[in-house]
């Protein structure tokens, strides 16, 4: 009898020491389930970036992943993509700006009648068109902060005041940038404004041998400045601070006014900066340039990872999501898709990564996950149950 019932206990601690070991290999999945879905949605820019050159590898091979084409690519967007920097600092402190196509358009035709009419060099035209988007970047940020004006309001206002304003400028005319001598050939400042951004045209090729094309160059170089400003400044941790708690930041000191006026300020400087840019880049400036392109900047830091809601994103994200959109139109052109579709594709990209920024989207998610793990640990205990019982019978 003593035999029997020590070979039972025997056998009841076993089953529980299995139980406990199966028990405790559970919970290690559910928790790093827990973890790995929202790092997978922390990392939702680099994982859509590798998809789309996939695709394109998948589809076109070569003639996509060729240097020619990926320069041109990227260089076509890279106005747009020094937007969406200037767009990222303004919704990390809570707001957004949606007039930045407009002086963009601005800075596209003062760079042009800098050229065209005052035979201006590039090295001044650029910090013109700079000056003249901070202007307009400046009025953005003391409406919205002295005039407590909606930034949504105000910088749609700004929109329709500055392209009005660049309708009239140029007489609604575009201004070509080719301009040529008495013997038919290109004035020298001419030919070196093409260096901003003409297909084919590439700087420092005496230092990088064939040079570099300078629209993906000002474009990298602009998002490693801002990138550093943000994560190795004081005004960087403020603008996080402004664009998490406006209230909690102006109670440890911060002057959430002039953090607020000073991303609309180079917001709309570096919309300046991108005119001469997309001018030089269309071999002319348009009354209509640069409309709709606030859509892709802001776009570009959407799906970079940047919050609407403000207090999160990087300038490193940003530039992921705008080489997402310039290789997903380069990908889709090459496959003959429609600018129709195009528009619609990217629509949905946008929606979706709006969707998997939205709070406790992943926590929704593991909780069913959850919920199937566990239900199977339970009904797996009346086996258990039943298997002791004969033991012990």
């Amino acid at each position: 009898m003593t035999e029997t019932t020590d070979k039972g206990a025997r056998a009841m601690s076993e089953d529980g020491a299995a139980g406990t070991a199966l028990g405790g290999a559970r919970p290690d999945l559910r928790t790093r389930l827990g973890r790995l879905l929202p790092m997978l949605g922390s990392l939702q820019g680099y994982i859509g970036l590798v998809l789309v050159i996939a695709l394109g590898l998948a589809t076109k091979g070569e003639v996509f992943w060729n240097q020619t084409n990926l320069t041109n690519s990227v260089g076509a967007f890279a106005s747009r993509g020094i937007l969406a920097v200037g767009v990222t600092l303004v919704i990390l402190t809570g707001g957004i700006d949606l007039s930045v196509g407009s002086i963009l358009g601005m800075g596209s035709m003062v760079s042009a009648m800098m050229l065209v009419h005052h035979n201006l060099t590039p090295w001044e035209i650029v910090p013109i068109c700079m000056l003249v988007g901070a202007f307009f970047g400046l009025c953005n940020g003391i409406g919205s902060t002295w005039f407590r004006i909606q930034s949504f309001v105000m910088t749609l206002a700004m929109l329709s005041v500055v392209r009005g304003l660049d309708r009239q400028y140029s007489d609604n005319v575009s201004v070509g940038t080719q301009v040529v001598n008495d013997q038919g050939h290109l004035t020298p400042h001419a030919a070196a404004f093409q260096g901003l951004g003409t297909p084919g045209h590439n700087v420092l090729t005496g230092v990088l041998g064939q040079g570099i094309y300078y629209p993906v160059l000002a474009l990298v170089v602009v998002c490693v400045i801002f990138q550093l400003i943000l994560s190795r400044t004081r005004f960087g941790r403020h603008v996080y601070a402004v664009g998490g708690n406006a209230t909690a930041a102006r109670l440890s000191g911060v002057n959430v006014t002039a953090v607020t006026i000073t991303v609309f300020v180079l917001s709309g400087m570096l919309a300046g900066f991108a005119g001469p840019i997309d001018a030089a880049y269309s071999a002319s400036a348009d009354p209509l340039a640069g409309q709709s392109y606030e859509l892709d900047a802001i776009a570009a830091a959407v799906i970079g990872g940047t919050s609407l809601a403000g207090g999160r994103g990087t300038i490193a994200g940003t530039f992921v999501g705008a080489l997402i959109l310039t290789l997903l139109d380069n990908v889709l052109g090459l496959n003959a898709v429609s600018d129709n579709w195009q528009l619609v594709i990217k629509g949905l990209i946008v929606v979706v990564a709006v969707v998997l920024q939205r709070p406790g989207f992943f926590t929704a998610l593991i909780t069913p996950i959850r919920r199937l793990v566990g239900s199977s640990s339970r009904g797996s205990s009346p086996q258990g149950s039943s298997s002791r019982e004969g033991d012990e019978q």
